[in-house]
């Protein structure tokens, strides 16, 4: 009843956005502010890495038992002219606990072959959680995928070939025992399913992108391209969505702010656009976000926008951050993409004030305040 209501309140998540981005997205919310919190009937906040706190990982699979998730709903993200298909999907996990940046594994049914010739079960693929740690519907027993499919021709006979990609695992690669490229069937099995469908679990995984514990006290900048999002959605959920012990709102410090550049090829292919608008439009102070679209948008030079020309755009603001004592930094996407940002944040060091980036992104990761996970 919670996820209903939540979807009569925002609307359907598979909706794009305003086609406002025929012109440069840099959205920026009014000074009016609104409340978009949902009740939270459960308090999962001993999960953590802080003193006197819980943190849940690899709790299920590898040489312990695997655990059994049902799909309770699946929807299609995005519009009629979208450049893949997404599928959002809660899994009811039976209250299995996570926190923000990590992922459940999910394995296919079916065999394959090993290197020895002998059969073996699928492997298990990771896909980010994109909810926070209470799930979409606030009781804490769901955790939402968000899974692309993807559908190209085979370049060697022209037949149309089922591959998959998610945020962590591309999973197209070479059979073991034969060496021929071998489209694999994990997130086209996620795609096809339907509710009551059980999946075999295990998890949750991951160290590398995890939010930090306060996240209402700090500056926060992520940076994705497509299904990269699907993270950033756990960080959001949590900071601006979850109504946590009954409170209306969570007390942000002044200058606490979550920015999320990300990149999509069309309008019809952003994500959770609704969701994202909502949680602007009810946190003026708090919230920033910028979207580039690269078939509908051109960079300054005329070619088309990616988020690393975003980026360039807020150049003095962007190295200002990074040179900051308090700002934490996420990178989630192809691994393209983030060398493309690399590579435009050097310029961006040499254009504005001679600054070794190099050197200072290093100082950043020692400090943890430099996350990147990419595929």
């Amino acid at each position: 009843m919670q996820l209903q209501a939540m979807h009569a309140r925002l609307g359907s998540c598979n909706r794009p956005f305003d086609r406002l981005t025929r012109q440069r997205l840099v959205v920026r919310s009014s000074a009016v502010s609104t409340s978009i919190k949902q009740p939270c009937s459960v308090n999962l906040e001993n999960l953590g890495r802080a003193e006197g706190q819980t943190f849940p990982l690899n709790l299920y699979g590898g040489k312990k038992q695997s655990f059994v998730g049902k799909v309770v709903s699946i929807e299609r993200l995005g519009g009629r002219d979208k450049e893949r298909d997404v599928s959002h999907i809660v899994i009811d996990t039976g209250g299995v606990p996570f926190v923000e940046g990590q992922s459940f594994g999910v394995q296919p049914p079916g065999t394959k072959l090993n290197s020895r010739g002998v059969e073996v079960p699928q492997h298990v693929r990771l896909y980010s959680i994109a909810s926070s740690r209470y799930g979409d519907s606030g009781d804490g027993k769901t955790c939402t995928l968000c899974v692309v499919r993807v559908i190209y021709p085979d370049p060697a006979t022209g037949e149309t070939v089922h591959g998959r990609c998610s945020n962590y695992l591309c999973d197209c690669e070479p059979d073991p025992a034969t060496g021929e490229t071998v489209h694999g069937l994990c997130s086209n099995y996620l795609c096809d399913c339907k509710p009551g469908d059980e999946l075999v679990m295990t998890g949750p995984a991951g160290t590398a992108l995890l939010l930090n514990d306060n996240p209402w006290n700090k500056r926060i900048v992520c940076v994705s391209t497509g299904t990269g999002i699907a993270p950033f959605r756990s960080f959001w959920r949590r900071i601006f969505f979850d109504g946590i012990n009954g409170q209306a709102s969570q007390p942000f410090s002044d200058n606490a702010m979550f920015w999320l550049l990300s990149g999509f090829a069309n309008t019809d292919s952003v994500l959770y656009g609704d969701e994202l608008k909502a949680a602007l439009e009810a946190n003026p102070k708090h919230m920033r976000l910028d979207i580039a679209l690269s078939l509908e948008q051109q960079n300054a030079q005329g070619g088309p926008e990616y988020v690393q020309d975003r980026i360039h755009e807020h150049a003095q603001e962007f190295l200002d951050l990074m040179a900051s004592d308090d700002a934490i930094f996420y990178f989630c996407g192809l691994k393209r993409m983030y060398s493309s940002v690399l590579e435009m944040l050097e310029t961006m060091g040499r254009e504005h004030r001679g600054m070794d980036v190099p050197a200072l992104i290093a100082q950043l990761k020692k400090s943890h305040r430099w996350h990147v996970e990419t595929a």
